[in-house]
């Protein structure tokens, strides 16, 4: 009877618009300060729950996904830079779909960032909205990373067709039978704890009453940190826990983790400059395809 509610409470829903056009809205910088322990603390916050030190690659280096953790704190609070704010019910229900991270510059810390977001493109989706946000991030007035980070608005429909204020990054799915997968375990607690380390505080990953109200079976992982533990492990597996070799990282979300849970790491291809792979959750099926790392 309770799952027969939920259903006709999503159904019978009010439905949730944005219009095209605001992605012509300009955003205000963002300045965070990164020390040590800021990317200790994220390091904490993907480690391998039986123990195995993931993380080993932040001891004073910055995690290829930290970034994210930048981000997300923007994208979490973006009515307090958009100079029109967006419905606060709209932003509530972004469910991350893709991640793109360009590296040009090694970051010394301690550092003082400025970043510079724009929205980038947004578009109908079959189930919602497809929001792209761009990040260029700024120390000491140099470029040293580039973010695209795109969002579904879960349920909310685009009005006006779909723009962009340039290209849009494309994820490659490669299908290949894999050099080596290898397994981790996801707690339930899991998206709780990388909601606090990394920062992030959204309802849909925290708030189970929330995730099933929009439609969701329960809360669900963070693709961010999905994502931060395969290239942890890849990194550790295929670079001897060296990430100052690459220079970008992608991969598009594709399903949903619902903890508790197993994923499986697999890496599909090891090309001299390009890492392919992709993660299944425990029932076989992909929520991370595309995925790529760039040396």
């Amino acid at each position: 009877m309770k799952k027969l509610i939920a259903a006709l409470r999503f159904l019978f829903r009010r439905r949730l618009k944005i219009t095209s056009n605001v992605i012509n809205t300009p955003i205000k910088d963002f300045h965070y300060a990164i020390d040590i322990n800021n990317v200790i603390n994220y390091g904490e916050a993907i480690e391998n729950e039986k123990g195995q030190n993931l993380s080993k690659i932040n001891k004073g280096k910055i995690h290829p996904l930290f970034y994210t953790k930048i981000s997300w704190q923007i994208i979490e609070k973006l009515n307090n830079y958009l100079e029109i704010p967006i419905d606060e019910k709209i932003l509530k229900t972004i469910v991350h779909q893709s991640e793109n991270i360009n590296f040009y510059k090694e970051l010394l810390l301690p550092a003082n960032l400025v970043v510079k977001p724009k929205l980038w493109s947004i578009g109908p989706h079959k189930k919602g909205s497809k929001l792209l946000i761009k990040f260029d991030y700024y120390s000491d007035n140099e470029l040293v990373a580039t973010e695209y980070s795109s969002g579904l608005l879960f349920g909310v429909k685009c009005i006006g067709g779909g723009q962009s204020l340039g290209e849009t990054p494309k994820t490659i799915k490669i299908n290949e039978t894999p050099i080596w997968q290898e397994q981790i375990e996801i707690e339930k607690t899991l998206p709780y704890i990388y909601a606090k380390k990394a920062e992030i505080d959204a309802p849909i990953h925290t708030n189970p009453k929330f995730a099933k109200s929009i439609g969701l079976p329960d809360i669900i992982l963070q693709g961010t940190c999905t994502f931060a533990k395969s290239v942890s492990l890849i990194v550790a597996k295929e670079l001897n826990n060296d990430s100052s070799k690459i220079k970008a990282v992608s991969a598009k979300f594709t399903g949903m983790v619902v903890p508790p849970n197993q994923i499986t790491v697999r890496l599909l291809k090891n090309e001299k400059k390009l890492l392919y792979f992709d993660v299944l959750n425990n029932k076989g099926k992909a929520v991370l395809k595309g995925g790529q790392i760039m040396l």
